[in-house]
């Protein structure tokens, strides 16, 4: 019989197939690879009468699935229909789906809602917003709920709650996310609104070249305060940068004021808490502080893990278990490190044809077996010796300059370090619960003032790790 003339039920011979392959290839590898294979059925584009088609959606990994497990693919294949059918593997994203041609309604519904998106996003796109960062793509946990919820909230009513909405937290955590994702959502709740997103060194620039001499100098600010006064939202990130700067600053304010009486809404971000900014003019702090401010913390370890789970299903290269809380337990400054160290070991394993396994992902990323373990003791004693003074003073309760810093310090680097509850620290310390989360807290505050102090801590992090 000829193979074009073959008539076989697709879905069945593939699960037959996968029964094959699940006995030849561990289940580490099976999960994430093979798993997510569908065969292309007769009436689909994809679908070819001389060929057992299969299509996946991991466009990062499709030539990996070429390499690495086509033999075996067309081994099990083979078996299930002795006529040397050659397989192929095709990536077809996930949200493409074929417009039903039975009702011409219904085309002509698909083709309205189709056309909604793509206005979408070219708003999205002219507002200067990134369509990676959305509420559906921004994890939530423990250490940015109440920032999250708030941000849901202004998205529902712009202009009407915590206005404006002042953002905080260190570098690599999920602000500019976050705003973005408010931006997106009233876009979609109210696609009438003028959204304007921008960095606080962008609205700086433009500025600085708006104000500069000549006959149009007067029409070039015009233009420029009508680009960020005649909208309905702002997002303003990056805030911080605007300190010191006396001709931005007093843009800004008049900027806040002329939004702000009109019922616009107002969203800030910055890396450091408006009380830090001691060369801002106190009318215009008074201002950021009006609304509410929230604060993005470090993720603990499992909201790490479920980061990095998260981005390596929309990467469409995803990874197991095992590697997902490896990567978390050893990238733990920010979102951005941990995902950057996702993105170095998916690439080298698609690119080299292996299997991203916990040993291949330590081997690409160098990483150490017989680095040493950190524990609570080796925290105390890196800061002892930083500080000159010694493990039993800091477990003491002497209270002077030194002992009391280097405990502090020391209590931090337990919690950021090793991801240790407060009780199991306070035990370390013969300190009771209430005392390491003061301490805690209030150093975390400090770092954020104090340049010195933050810079003392990063050199602590790199004795104890070395």
């Amino acid at each position: 019989m000829e193979t074009n003339e073959l008539k076989f039920d697709s879905k069945k011979v593939w699960d037959e197939a996968l029964e094959i392959l699940k006995k030849k290839i561990a289940s580490s590898t099976f999960q994430p690879w093979i798993t997510p294979l569908e065969p292309v059925k007769e009436g689909e584009e994809q679908y070819k009468k001389d060929k057992f088609v299969l299509k996946s959606n991991q466009a990062f990994g499709v030539a990996h699935l070429n390499q690495k497990f086509l033999p075996q693919i067309q081994e099990a294949i083979d078996e299930i229909i002795p006529s040397g059918l050659p397989v192929e593997i095709v990536f077809v994203p996930t949200d493409v789906k074929k417009a039903p041609k039975k009702k011409k309604h219904s085309d002509e519904k698909i083709s309205l809602m189709q056309e909604q998106i793509e206005n979408l996003k070219q708003m999205q796109s002219f507002c200067a917003l990134n369509l990676k960062y959305t509420f559906e793509n921004f994890v939530k946990g423990e250490n940015s709920k109440v920032a999250y919820d708030a941000a849901k909230l202004v998205s529902k009513a712009p202009g009407q709650k915590f206005n404006p909405l002042f953002i905080t937290g260190s570098v690599g955590l999920g602000k500019t996310h976050l705003m973005q994702a408010i931006g997106h959502e009233i876009l979609k709740n109210f696609p009438k609104l003028k959204i304007k997103y921008a960095k606080t060194e962008e609205f700086t620039n433009q500025l600085v070249d708006s104000c500069r001499k000549g006959n149009d100098s007067y029409s070039e600010m015009k233009k420029f305060r009508d680009q960020y006064r005649n909208i309905d939202v702002l997002l303003l990130d990056d805030i911080q940068f605007a300190e010191g700067k006396k001709r931005t600053e007093e843009e800004i304010f008049n900027t806040f004021d002329a939004l702000f009486h009109a019922g616009k809404q107002i969203i800030f971000a910055s890396d450091r808490p408006v009380e830090s900014f001691e060369k801002t003019p106190d009318r215009l702090k008074s201002r950021y502080e009006w609304g509410l401010s929230v604060e993005i913390k470090q993720p603990d370890l499992n909201t790490r893990i479920e980061i990095i789970k998260h981005h390596a299903i929309r990467s469409n290269y995803p990874i197991e278990d095992d590697v997902a809380k490896f990567l978390a337990e050893n990238y733990s400054k920010n979102i951005r490190e941990l995902e950057g160290a996702y993105n170095k070991v998916s690439a080298y394993a698609s690119i080299q044809g292996m299997d991203l396994t916990l040993k291949n992902a330590k081997e690409i990323l160098g990483y150490r077996e017989n680095k040493k373990k950190i524990t609570t003791d080796v925290i105390i004693k890196a800061c002892a010796k930083y500080y000159d003074t010694t493990p039993e003073l800091i477990k003491s309760t002497q209270r002077t300059g030194d002992i009391k810093l280097a405990r502090q310090v020391a209590i931090y680097l337990s919690r950021e370090l090793l991801d240790l509850s407060f009780p199991s620290i306070a035990e370390a310390f013969n300190k009771n619960h209430t005392t390491i989360l003061y301490s805690y807290e209030k150093l975390k505050k400090d770092i954020q003032l104090d340049k010195k102090l933050s810079d003392d801590i990063t050199e602590i992090k790199n004795i104890i790790k070395d």
